[in-house]
């Protein structure tokens, strides 16, 4: 009788196994799909970032490059997708400073392996991503509204909204110069004449300072100025920019859509809009009245050995949200007439006959060549 009712038990779980082995299954197929959907989720979240970022920094060159990186790096990461990637700035107060954004968003419908017996074939997923694009990082040279790599002199009529820096010498003579931040000369500074108003002055350890004349007001002084190295950037610059053979002008209305490195010598003369960098392997010469107009930033890079030259009268006139960078790392910038605009001029020497007016203030470096930045935002 025992005998007959543990075999009776056998049965029953026999019967019981084959009830709960498709739940059992089923279950174990869940789990297996869901654990994929989860990893493609995360793939998915990974490539849209990585889209976002890498889109974000080439709006310091178009939009169309912009869209083109993004979709190059969804690729990258194993999806044969075309993603969404548009450029509104976020409405829910993630982007207060307004700074260009991409934003990718891929969809993507994940095959399952076993709930398909369920009548479940794909399972629809979508990642989301927003970059702003913050420049580069403002450092060095990047950090004044003036900068150069030598002596440097202001003889009346400047009035420079941001600091100055002479890694020589730094020497202000005349009246009516106005510096609203530091005034800093790595080898000594002297200010002679009257109706100067200077932020504050630095020099370097063991330099001497010495101010004269009447009506002027100095800040504070101190002696904590530093030799400031201005590095190179045309090994970036002949990696990421279209080049062109030779010398080349530019007049009347040009429109930057990108990074252009000519081998040569450039002249520019008339309008310049949109956003990007003339890198010229040889000198740049601005003739005539210029203007940089639109929310945007030019940069201009003369590697040769005279630099920047600029010939003419109110010219690099920056429209308001409009800014420009003159970079002479080998060579001076030297202007013949009055100077206007916004943005910073830095080189290996600054030489203005004529009266100037820079103004750095937020103004920050987005157009820097291979060295811009991007934020997730979201």
């Amino acid at each position: 009788m025992i005998k007959t009712f543990r075999q009776n038990q056998e049965g029953a779980i026999a019967v019981l196994v084959g009830i709960m082995l498709p739940v059992l299954v089923g279950l174990l197929a869940l789990a297996l799909d869901l654990g994929h959907v989860i990893l493609v989720k995360t793939q998915m979240q990974n490539a849209v970032d990585a889209a976002a970022c890498g889109g974000a920094i080439q709006l310091q060159s178009s939009q169309a490059l912009a869209t083109s990186e993004a979709n190059a790096l969804i690729i990258s990461n194993n999806f044969n997708l075309i993603p969404t990637v548009t450029f509104t700035q976020d409405p829910n107060g993630k982007n207060p400073s307004n700074a260009p954004e991409c934003n990718v968003k891929l969809t993507n419908n994940v095959p399952t392996y076993f709930m398909k017996v369920l009548g479940i074939s794909t399972v629809p997923l979508t990642a989301y991503a927003e970059a702003i694009l913050i420049g580069s990082s403002a450092s060095g040279p990047f950090n004044y509204a003036l900068f150069s790599n030598t002596d440097l002199t202001l003889s009346g009529n400047r009035n420079i909204q941001g600091s100055a820096h002479a890694n020589g010498s730094f020497t202000i003579s005349g009246s009516n110069n106005i510096i609203t931040g530091a005034a800093e000369g790595y080898k000594g500074f002297t200010a002679s004449g009257s109706s100067n108003t200077i932020g504050s002055i630095a020099v370097g350890s063991g330099e001497t300072i010495i101010t004269s004349g009447s009506g002027n007001s100095y800040g504070p002084e101190t002696y904590t100025a530093t030799d400031i190295s201005m590095p190179n950037y045309m090994p970036q610059i002949e990696a990421i920019a279209t080049e062109v053979s030779g010398n080349k002008t530019y007049s009347g209305s040009t429109t930057l859509n990108g990074d252009i490195y000519v081998t040569g010598n450039v002249t520019i003369s008339g309008t310049l809009n949109g956003t990007g960098c003339i890198l010229a392997g040889g000198n740049i010469t601005i003739s005539g009245a210029t203007t940089i107009s639109g929310s945007n930033q030019v940069f201009l890079y003369a590697g040769g050995s005279s630099g920047i030259t600029l010939s003419g009268a109110n010219y690099i006139n920056t429209s308001s949200g409009s800014s420009a960078i003159l970079y002479a790392p080998n060579g001076g910038v030297t202007a013949s007439g009055n100077l206007t605009m916004n943005g910073s001029i830095i080189a290996d020497s600054i030489t203005i006959s004529g009266t100037l007016s820079v103004n750095d203030n937020g103004f920050p470096v987005t157009t820097l060549p291979g060295n811009a930045r991007s934020q997730l935002i979201d």
